[in-house]
């Protein structure tokens, strides 16, 4: 079999990290050991005033039971998607309510989101998860901006496309529309485009990558890598993100954990969305002046997305515990609203429910990113 060891070196604010691991496995740990360029690259601007938040002193280990308890101190509120709103296929428990009461409050609703979907298509699947999108502001996500990016840079060149199954919910076929690009293998091809973390796509045959479920890269994919980076081929990833709650409840490994490989391996890669700063300017920039960053709030289950990424933005922001780091944080229901098992320092959770969120559990998972919230929910509810 063959293994390869490669040094992880992450910089997650002040905090730096090394971690040594073998390809047989997922490369990363609890994403506190991020590629060097996770937060570098998103470097905010000077004149921005960036939060920061130790985990013994982190107001965001308060938890909060529902959202209308702190919304009079925001006007404008940034929704991620998967893990907050839905999980892909439904709303996650309480937040169709919680996303109306919001827009009935007259705050300003904009998704910020790292899904690969080109705009107008991810709109278009809103209604059908049950949210208005009428009610919306904005709508800012990494896939729009990677085709942009490539639009102006890139548009009539040869791609290796690395996307998604076709029976997958993320697959939009028409995403290369309008770009003039030719598919190629990875020996001749101009760069690659991390879009999904399913299907070698080279304009000849269509290979799996096996890591949506393992995590472990199939032969083909770190051949191709290998190929990509001894050319020096530039990769550009539109969806950073490294994991994500699938409807089956499992986790599946994302576009991130390709773009990790590839740096690992030596190779180039420029990001669009959480945590970098082009994703958060863009969102509040469609807010406009009107609306001072001190006034907005950013709502995220990752705290290396999105909460470390506002935190750079300088806005304040929610962590929704029952998203990806539910395992982490010991909640074995995930998305349950029931805000009777959200528990304090000494208290004791309520006979037959679920595992309760506790701050211990909290200040371990912020410690391990040296980052933390302004607050902290459960799930997103009202």
């Amino acid at each position: 079999m063959l293994v390869v060891r490669a040094l992880l070196t992450a910089r997650v604010f002040s905090t730096s990290y090394s971690v040594t691991h073998s390809l047989t496995k997922p490369l990363y740990g609890s994403f506190g050991a991020t590629c060097r360029n996770t937060i570098v690259r998103g470097q905010m601007s000077s004149a921005r005033a960036e939060i920061h938040c130790s985990a013994a002193s982190c107001p965001g280990l308060s938890i909060v039971s529902g959202l209308s308890a702190l919304i009079a101190d925001y006007d404008a509120v940034l929704l991620d998607q998967f893990g907050v709103l839905h999980d892909g296929k439904q709303p996650m428990p309480g937040a169709i309510e919680c996303f109306e009461q919001l827009a009935a409050a007259g705050k300003r609703l904009i998704v910020l989101s790292n899904t690969s979907r080109r705009r107008q298509f991810a709109l278009s699947k809103f209604p059908k998860l049950g949210f208005d999108g009428r009610m919306l502001a904005g709508f800012v996500c990494s896939g729009e901006q990677a085709w942009q990016h490539i639009k102006r840079h890139r548009s009539g060149q040869r791609v290796l496309w690395l996307s998604w199954a076709e029976d997958f919910q993320a697959w939009d076929p028409n995403y290369l529309n309008g770009l003039d690009l030719l598919l190629a293998p990875a020996s001749e091809a101009d760069f690659v485009l991390c879009h999904g973390s399913m299907v070698i796509r080279d304009g000849r045959e269509s290979m799996p990558t096996e890591l949506l479920e393992s995590g472990v890269p199939s032969v083909a994919l770190l051949e191709a890598l290998r190929e990509c980076n001894k050319r020096r081929l530039p990769m550009i990833c539109a969806n950073p993100d490294l994991q994500v709650v699938l409807p089956s409840g499992n986790l599946g490994h994302m576009p991130g954990v390709i773009a990790q490989l590839y740096e690992q391996l030596g190779g180039t890669v420029i990001y669009f969305g959480k945590p970098h700063a082009s994703a958060f300017d863009e969102a509040l920039q469609l807010l406009g002046p009107q609306t001072p960053p001190s006034r907005v709030l950013h709502v995220g289950d990752s705290v290396a997305h999105d909460i470390a990424g506002a935190s750079q933005a300088g806005i304040h922001s929610l962590f929704i515990a029952s998203g990806i780091h539910a395992d982490e944080l010991g909640i074995a229901d995930g998305g349950s609203a029931d805000t009777s098992v959200l528990v304090s320092d000494g208290d004791e959770p309520n006979a037959g429910l679920n595992a309760a969120l506790t701050t211990e559990a909290l200040e371990k998972l912020f410690s391990a990113y040296n980052t933390g919230p302004t607050h902290t929910m459960r799930a997103f509810v009202w």
